[in-house]
């Protein structure tokens, strides 16, 4: 596709409205994240909830940017969306002669908007639900170490400059994915070749009882006390998907009984905060490695 400098305009959707910034990064993180859909078609403005605020109608420091870097070892990819006012959504659109760069080591490149349906359920680094404008999105070739990120904000004859970096790619090696476990598991061995802990432990559930009666979620799995340690190609450490099942909510359309099968897909988040630069307001700044394995309990 072809890469456009800004500025562009705002298309899409937007992140959730969150009661507190404080609390945001940890939301976001808990929250998981994957890769924006881009078909590979672009749109030439962002359609917000409400009005979009043109940028060059604010100072920086009344703009509220998230920046991310997701990669899930075939994509990689950096999102970059702005809000600004009470609303926490995307509603700031780049306008005027402010524009939007992605510098790396393998160079320097604008943003564009995504093409795509006002309908299509996004699921994306940033967690985007409700309606609002979509990330600008950069892709990147994936690479086998780490990779420095710079966003680049340009005003003017000025640069705001927020810096992360991508943490190295990583293989989940237990379980293999297609795995089949005894449905009385309750807890789960893990190795992955990160010699990083994964940040976020998450699990999506389609769970049905003996009855027939159905039960779905996507829980955050915990860790086992103690159970995390080096091994010679990464670290390993038990999650307790026993817990995470138990605190599944069935329907109850027949009698309840014991659980019979589960189908899940874990997901591994290695994340790495990032240094925001200070002029603007509240930026969050962050980059994941996302891996993820299906494995089903009978």
């Amino acid at each position: 596709m072809k890469r456009v400098w800004m500025p562009a305009r705002p298309n899409g959707r937007s992140l959730r409205a969150w009661t507190s910034l404080v609390l945001l990064p940890a939301v976001l993180s808990a929250c998981g994240g994957g890769l924006e859909s881009d078909s590979g078609g672009q749109a030439s403005r962002l359609t917000c909830a409400t009005t979009c605020k043109p940028s060059s109608s604010l100072a920086t420091d009344q703009i509220r940017p998230s920046f991310v870097v997701v990669s899930d070892g075939t994509r990689a990819q950096a999102q970059a969306g702005f809000s600004s006012g009470s609303d926490f959504r995307f509603n700031v659109e780049i306008d005027g002669t402010d524009s939007l760069r992605l510098s790396t080591t393998q160079g320097t490149q604008g943003f564009h908007i995504p093409a795509g349906s006002l309908s299509t359920v996004v699921v994306d680094a940033l967690r985007t639900l409700v309606a609002g404008a979509t990330p600008y999105l950069s892709e990147l070739t994936p690479v086998a170490g780490t990779l420095p990120v710079q966003f680049q904000f340009v005003r003017g004859s000025t640069t705001y400059a927020s810096s992360v970096e991508l943490p190295a790619p990583f293989q989940i090696t237990a379980p293999a994915s297609g795995t089949t476990v005894p449905i009385a598991t309750r807890r789960l061995s893990v190795a992955l070749t990160s010699a990083t802990a994964p940040t976020v432990n998450s699990a999506t559930f389609a769970c049905t009882d003996v009855n027939g009666n159905t039960a779905t979620g996507s829980p955050t799995l915990n860790v086992v006390p103690g159970s995390l340690a080096s091994t010679a190609s990464g670290v390993s450490y038990v999650l307790d998907v026993g817990e995470a099942v138990d605190g599944l909510i069935f329907s109850t359309n027949f009698p309840r009984s014991a659980v019979a099968r589960c189908d899940l897909t874990l997901q591994l988040i290695v994340q790495a905060q990032g240094q925001a630069d200070t002029r603007f307001a509240d930026t969050q700044i962050f980059a994941q490695q996302i891996r993820s394995v299906t494995l089903a309990m009978r």
